[in-house]
């Protein structure tokens, strides 16, 4: 029997291939809170997602337990089908935009991943994650967490344009970031990325509240 978080997953996993709603700056229209919420549950399935560097870990991250993959690479000649081999496997393909090759971080390329099978976009610029908004597409934020006026400008940014999630790196600074932000957004999920090493380290974060950790290492797919 399919219970009902199971069945909300399916809608969120359908629904992300759905219509575009353009917005901008900081509007909190109902949908960009129904994005969050999708998102959500998708990560509450995926406390380790895999995060893939070379095309010969693509079929691993697609079977890999929960139900987001991470593309760290690609190229616009087999984005496609990468994204294809995931949507396939019952998985959402996000791609993070700044680490592809051969694409602009503009309207025209996230045009080019929203036809092919792509569900979200990661970055550390607005522009390609406003674009991602306009296709229907995740919108994750990149930061990096270096010392204190970092954090200051990460929720800043925050409030310039809210996204679908924000990804912390490295990950062990997502913790120090948590009061703050759930205080301003208290519904905003936070993935924790970069120089997790151990399975214990990622039960840590999810233990002091991050929803999801990025892994490179396939050893560590696992949950």
């Amino acid at each position: 029997m399919i219970n009902e978080t199971e069945c909300e997953l399916q809608k969120a996993v359908r629904a992300s291939n759905g219509c575009s709603h353009p917005t901008n700056g900081r509007s909190r229209l109902p949908h960009l809170g129904d994005n969050i919420q999708r998102l959500s549950l998708l990560l509450a399935q995926t406390p380790i997602i895999p995060a893939v560097r070379a095309p010969e870990f693509v079929l691993r991250g697609a079977s890999a337990p929960g139900k987001i993959v991470y593309f760290l690479f690609g190229n616009p000649e087999d984005i496609g089908e990468m994204a294809d081999t995931v949507v396939a496997a019952g998985k959402v393909p996000i791609v993070n935009i700044d680490l592809a090759g051969g694409l602009a971080r503009d309207q025209a390329a996230i045009s080019f991943l929203a036809h092919r099978n792509v569900q979200g976009v990661i970055s550390t610029h607005p522009e390609p994650l406003r674009a991602a908004r306009d296709f229907g597409l995740f919108a994750i934020k990149r930061t990096f967490l270096l010392d204190s006026a970092a954090l200051e400008s990460a929720l800043r940014s925050v409030d310039q344009f809210e996204p679908d999630a924000l990804e912390v790196l490295p990950a062990m600074a997502a913790p120090h970031i948590l009061e703050k932000l759930r205080r301003r957004y208290p519904e905003l999920p936070v993935i924790a990325g970069g120089l997790i090493t151990t399975l214990r380290e990622i039960e840590d974060l999810v233990q002091n509240g991050v929803n999801a950790v990025s892994v490179s290492d396939p050893c560590l797919w696992v949950a």
